[in-house]
């Protein structure tokens, strides 16, 4: 009764004409973390672009090889088909069948989630519309596939940092106290994951939290109480599913969490010759895409973590790479972003708006 009265208030202070101390408190209340990360997004960008200088980064846009860059564009494609593939395997060990083309369909959802939530939390959304699209399909099962699937991907970056290290140091004559903090943070951050993972007595509260921050963001009244959602259910679900999992699935899942970054990797590269950047070691930009990455999660202040990773970005390749400047390394890191994460949740949205109009329609 409580709820249903909070919500006609909601109603009535949205509809209300004009400025109202209400409708300010109203939407205050209800966005505040968005606008906070909108508000520390732009000010890292600011700050960036005028450390690099304006009309550089634009002379250097301008001045691209543009061919270069649609390239670039085209291998978003192949990283968002090994997510495919990565996700779809994992729902085959939970006994889950699905169609490739709708696990890409929840993907992009999944995306659209991450994109507007501090350290890509909102990934989780895609677990919710898994369950409307399977509805025998159990919610901790759901949530299950997903935080494994992200536990891979940050395999991926440990064992990409792994690989690039010796080869960073070798070509270092004097190493920056910037790099053995960032390389030891993502260690100890992996490391710290695996036994949260593996530790029911730990995860438990963990997971409950991320599930409360889960269901306020994006699922209205209604839709909580048919997916009933409960943390010891979920739980429970998530560690029995996690002995479905052999050695071989480790191992055939990281191969492919690798190949991610790797593909990632050359991605960056191809954009550093796109700005007439010739002397690219491509162990450099994957060492800098995972740490700066890992540094985006670790300090999720910003909107998907942008101003952030453009920041350790361009302060790790201008040391990395002779002759490279500010505005080579931000551009480089804001058209990665843009390909990887802006543009396939712009799709995500799509797909979440058609498929709430499609349920109206059937009601």
């Amino acid at each position: 009764m409580a709820t249903k009265s909070k919500r006609q208030f909601e109603i009535k202070v949205l509809f209300e004409h004009g400025y109202t101390p209400q409708k300010r408190a109203f939407w205050v209340e209800k966005y505040w973390k968005t606008i906070l990360g909108i508000v520390i997004t732009s000010v890292f960008l600011l700050f960036l672009i005028r450390s690099a200088d304006p009309a550089r980064l634009w002379a250097t846009l301008c001045g691209a090889k543009y061919s270069l860059i649609i390239t670039s564009s085209g291998l978003t494609i192949i990283l968002f088909l090994l997510k495919t593939i990565r996700w779809n395997v994992i729902l085959k060990r939970q006994n889950v069948a699905l169609s490739f083309t709708t696990t890409l369909k929840l993907i992009l959802i999944g995306t659209f989630g991450s994109a507007i939530t501090p350290a890509k939390v909102g990934d989780v959304l895609r677990a919710f519309y898994l369950r409307e699209e399977k509805k025998e399909v159990k919610i901790g099962s759901a949530v299950f596939s997903v935080v494994f699937d992200r536990l891979f991907d940050l395999a991926g970056i440990f064992m990409i940092i792994l690989l690039t290290l010796p080869f960073c140091l070798l070509a270092i004559p004097t190493i920056d106290w910037r790099i053995p903090v960032g390389i030891s943070s993502s260690f100890v951050l992996f490391t710290s994951l695996v036994i949260l993972t593996f530790s029911e007595k730990v995860l438990r509260p963990l997971l409950n939290f991320l599930l409360k921050i889960i269901s306020k963001v994006f699922l209205k009244e209604t839709v909580k109480e048919k997916f009933s959602i409960s943390s010891a259910e979920i739980l429970a679900d998530f560690f029995k599913y996690q002995k479905n999992f052999k050695v071989k699935n480790y191992f055939f899942l990281g191969g492919l969490s690798v190949l991610f970054w790797v593909i990632l990797g050359f991605q960056g590269t191809l954009l550093l010759y796109a700005f007439h950047i010739n002397n690219v070691n491509p162990f450099f930009i994957l060492a800098t895409l995972a740490i700066a990455a890992v540094v985006a999660m670790t300090v999720p202040l910003s909107v998907s973590g942008v101003g952030i990773r453009e920041y350790v970005i361009q302060t790790f390749l201008v040391f990395l790479i002779p002759g490279l400047v500010k505005a080579q390394a931000i551009n480089l890191s804001l058209l990665q972003t843009l390909e990887n994460v802006f543009l396939p949740a712009f799709l995500g949205g799509i797909i979440i708006i058609f498929l709430s109009r499609k349920k109206v329609m059937l009601k």
